[in-house]
């Protein structure tokens, strides 16, 4: 395969996920118009060839699959293109800008039978997996609503003013928000409206146009409640679920998951819930710790990796399919509309 791209996700995401496959799969060619930093990276992987133009990398190298890690607004043509030329892709989120360049995306795939994996790699995360299974199971009866907080530290992007997040759609939410969105599509699908709340907090940064958000995803019988700031040190990804008979907590970074449900407030009540969601705590804690210093953590990019290679060698569906991808650039449309100085 032939990753295009050589920034931040091509270097501390994907290749290092790549490497994990060796045997199954591997990276012959990487294509970026900045050679030097694309040489660079390919030194560092023992990647054998390096492209400045991506047509010339899928003629030569006559490629099984592609990994598009290069900025949103190239994934259309450059997916469309290597569809046709017949490897299969892998596109980091968004799928593309809007649903006009998913659909030629999808149409590609189908005209040339060859397989579209979305990286919408939050949803691999153990806590993620496991509330999926514990919800599915009735854990807290009948889903009815969900909240997201999600911190990304102002270093990240907000603070760099040529950093091309800012020229997407809506600026840096068009970065990290598909994240938000994909995450509440998997409990909460179709959405059917968005609401949007934004403030500027971050005077220095005029190439930014909001810091802080507020976001209501609606769907059908149940909404999302989101959270987002882009004004602090710290990164962090909380998620809450109810249903009918409890409550559920779970952290995209510790990897715990909290469920309690207190059906009356005496003190007993009380007393035992905390006693539980302090054992559940320590047991998630403790088995994320042992699972880093064992080194038997697969991170999110490694299982998408690893599923999208075996979706193309057994014939199965992607990890990710690109329905989904359209879905999600289809409601972060309608989230971009509705800020006041949105342009698409």
């Amino acid at each position: 395969m032939g990753l295009i791209g050589s920034g931040f996700i091509a270097k501390q995401k994907h290749l290092p996920a790549w490497r994990k496959v060796r045997g199954s799969a591997e990276v012959v060619a990487l294509c970026d118009p900045n050679v030097v930093q694309a040489e660079e990276l390919a030194r560092a992987h023992g990647i054998p060839k390096v492209y400045k133009d991506f047509r010339e990398m899928l003629e030569v190298e006559h490629l099984d699959a592609v990994d598009i890690c290069s900025p949103p607004r190239t994934h259309g043509d450059l997916a469309v293109y290597s569809l046709k030329a017949g490897a299969h892709a892998l596109i980091e989120k968004p799928m593309a800008i809007n649903t006009e360049e998913c659909d030629c995306i999808l149409a590609a795939a189908r005209e040339n039978e060859r397989k579209i994996c979305v990286a919408h790699s939050d949803l691999f995360y153990p806590s993620f997996v496991k509330a999926r299974k514990l919800l599915k199971a009735g854990t807290i009866g009948d889903f009815r609503g969900m909240r997201i907080f999600l911190s990304t530290p102002m270093d990240y992007i907000t603070s760099k003013p040529e950093h091309w997040a800012h020229k997407l759609p809506g600026g840096v939410i068009g970065e990290t928000g598909p994240h938000v969105i994909y995450m509440t599509l998997a409990f909460i699908n179709p959405i059917r409206a968005v609401r949007v709340d934004a403030h500027k907090q971050m005077a220095q940064f005029p190439w930014s146009p909001y810091e802080d958000y507020r976001v209501d995803l609606i769907g059908d019988e149940a909404s999302c409640s989101v959270a987002l700031t882009y004004a602090t040190n710290r990164w962090a990804v909380q998620i809450d679920l109810w249903g009918s008979e409890g409550h559920m907590k779970f952290d995209l970074e510790t990897q715990t998951v909290v469920v309690h449900g207190r059906a009356d407030l005496k003190p007993v009540t009380l007393g035992l819930s905390t006693v539980k969601e302090v054992g559940q705590i320590l047991r998630g804690t403790i088995g994320t710790s042992v699972s880093y210093v064992t080194g038997q953590f697969e991170n999110t990019h490694e299982r998408l990796v690893r599923e999208f290679v075996d979706s193309i060698r057994n014939g199965s569906p992607p990890p990710v399919p690109p329905e989904e991808g359209r879905e999600a650039v289809r409601v972060m449309g309608l989230l971009v509309s509705q800020l006041p100085s949105a342009t698409a």
